[in-house]
């Protein structure tokens, strides 16, 4: 089965007008991996393995073959859609919030390299950690 563009980016908004409020924990082998926590339009996507950003990451690079650009400009089209709908996404690593998309991001000269006023780059030492 083959997933659409279209489709992947329909995700977060589902997530939010669907779950009112929750979380959803991911573990395996008794290792907590990725927490999602969905509340009041918005949702907090916390991965606690630098591993599986990274295996996602480039799952999506050979699937996809595409260049950074076209990857940023996917995020930039979901980030937009989130905000124009009032939704926020946030995407942390252990905690600490390296990516808000969507209607709270308050970018400062990250706005210049992503195009949008919809992404903010909170931590832009963990985000290159994570996707060297």
């Amino acid at each position: 089965m083959k997933i659409l563009r279209s489709e992947i980016l329909q995700i977060p908004l589902w997530l939010i007008q669907t779950i009112k409020q929750g979380e959803i924990s991911l573990q395996t082998d008794g290792t907590e991996n990725i927490q999602l926590q969905v509340k009041n339009k918005k949702i907090d996507l916390n991965f606690f393995q630098k591993e599986l950003v990274k295996d996602i990451l480039e799952l999506e690079a050979e699937m996809k073959k595409e260049s950074v650009l076209k990857r940023l400009k996917t995020v930039k089209n979901l980030a937009e859609k989130l905000k124009e709908n009032e939704f926020t996404m946030t995407i942390s690593h252990k905690g600490q919030t390296i990516l808000t998309l969507g209607s709270d991001a308050h970018p400062t000269i990250s706005q210049m390299v992503t195009g949008t006023n919809a992404i903010e780059i909170n931590n832009l030492i963990e985000l290159i950690e994570l996707v060297k």
